[in-house]
């Protein structure tokens, strides 16, 4: 049943960290969190030697290799040996060393056994201990980015675990369904250097969806959000300008300290705040520990069969916040997934789920509106004291990333946006060639140019 409180439902989508690496070690503040303590869990190695996790988690510069996070890299991660072909036992959580040691070298699995100290994130731990902690959230895909993003979007990945793009468009997403209600719902990103992770979901006609971060901040001012708003962070450096989305290995303060930015975007109106709900999460783990088996679902009404999958069990756990003046502090344990965006957005804004709602994953996600716990006449107008922790340690100062070897995702981000040129925008296509992009400024330059044409009023 949707909330009449709610006017705006806000979320920012953050990348590729799991919820013990992040969030694991506020159970030594708050023992109801099912979150790890220094040398409580490990992993072996590829020699059988154990590796425990520990509390010394940096900012940047421990994860030069990123870690492996396609679905054979996960299944491995959850189960401790490779893909077999069946996906129906348990997992064991305890091939996290073991993948990141046959990418990186002997002895070096340590660093995804390390987590971040509660003070070293004061915008995240800070939200986390005022709000509402949500210790069961899931990725949808034991996978990368796009299929699990494609379940915040749709509720479903159409049955695809890879990271190629062409098979989204024909589909409608969240937002063409809001619009089709009468309703509205915009993709804030970042900056056009960055571009946005959210045009491979929607068809080229559709740009009225897309707004950016400043366009985010003088709505919340204006109190002008439309009734769904997801927000993206900086995917990349861009001169002294720091990626946000902490993506190994971006710098993890800074994405910190954007969550914190959303946070008080949102705050800068009371009536933007006494209207808004807001969820903060992250669209899968990025191959780092997490003690949590992700639990078995029904399979939805697509499989894949080149890995086979039924999509018949969650992804590794990820962090995720539930924030609003409604919200109460809490810790609660209900199973979510990605899907649950939609339905929950589906839910405050069309009608019910299970009616309303195409695909059966997202039917049967739960939603997050039950958090709403707090009398609607007295909404929390007090703030945070976002500087009341010990000091932490001080992010390290912006390094040169513009000659670094281009990432996985970005050049799967320029493809993606290539084959957008190449449908509206052919000649500029034929000028721009994605295999000449070699290194993150290559990326930068490439997204920058196409993003202009693509959004010449952004």
């Amino acid at each position: 049943m949707n909330d009449p409180r709610v006017k705006h439902l806000v979320v920012l989508m953050m990348e590729n960290r799991s919820f013990d690496h992040m969030m694991g070690l506020l159970k030594g503040e708050n023992a109801e969190i099912r979150g790890v303590a220094p040398g409580l869990f490990s992993n072996p190695n590829t020699v059988g030697v154990s590796v425990p996790l520990t509390d010394d988690a940096a900012y940047q510069g421990q994860l030069i290799v990123d870690p492996g996070h396609d679905f054979n890299d996960v299944y491995l991660q959850m189960y401790g040996t490779p893909f077999n072909g069946a996906s129906g036992e348990t997992p064991t959580m305890n091939g996290f060393v073991k993948s990141y040691e046959q990418q990186a070298g002997a002895d070096t699995g340590v660093e995804v056994m390390r987590c971040f100290l509660p003070d070293q994130l004061p915008g995240l731990s800070t939200v986390a201990r005022n709000y509402a902690i949500c210790d069961q959230w899931f990725s949808s895909v034991p996978g990368p980015t796009l299929p699990n993003r494609a379940f915040a979007h749709f509720g479903t990945s159409f049955g695809r675990l890879d990271m190629s793009p062409d098979f989204f468009r024909a589909q409608q997403s969240i937002f063409q369904r809001l619009k089709k209600a009468g309703k509205s719902g915009k993709i804030y990103y970042y900056a056009s250097w960055s571009g946005t992770l959210g045009m491979t979901f929607l068809l080229s006609d559709q740009r009225s969806f897309f707004r950016l971060w400043g366009d985010f901040k003088s709505d919340c001012k204006n109190n002008n959000l439309p009734e769904y708003s997801f927000v993206e962070p900086a995917y990349r450096d861009n001169g002294g300008e720091l990626a946000t989305d902490q993506h190994p290995d971006h710098n993890v303060r800074a994405g910190d300290d954007f969550v914190r930015a959303v946070y008080e975007a949102i705050r800068s109106s009371d009536d933007c705040w006494k209207s808004t709900m807001l969820l903060v999460v992250w669209d899968e783990h990025g191959g780092l520990f997490d003690h949590e088996i992700p639990p078995a679902v029904p399979a939805d009404d697509f499989a894949s069969t080149a890995p086979p999958f039924a999509f018949d069990r969650l992804g590794v756990r990820v962090p995720a916040v539930v924030i609003s003046p409604y919200v109460d502090p809490q810790v609660d344990h209900t199973v979510y997934e990605h899907a649950s965006i939609p339905a929950t957005v589906t839910e405050q804004f069309i009608g019910d789920p299970m009616v309303l709602s195409p695909h059966s994953r997202e039917k049967r996600a739960n939603t997050f509106l039950h958090l709403l716990n707090r009398d609607a006449q007295h909404p929390r107008m007090e703030r945070p004291d976002f500087t009341a922790v010990h000091p932490p340690a001080a992010p390290p100062a912006p390094r040169p990333t513009a000659g670094d070897r281009v990432s996985s995702l970005h050049i799967n981000q320029v493809r993606e946006i290539h084959g957008l040129l190449q449908r509206t925008n052919p000649a500029l296509a034929r000028e721009m060639h994605p295999e000449a992009v070699g290194t993150e400024g290559d990326a930068n330059q490439f997204i920058a140019r196409a993003m202009a044409a693509i959004h010449p009023d952004r």
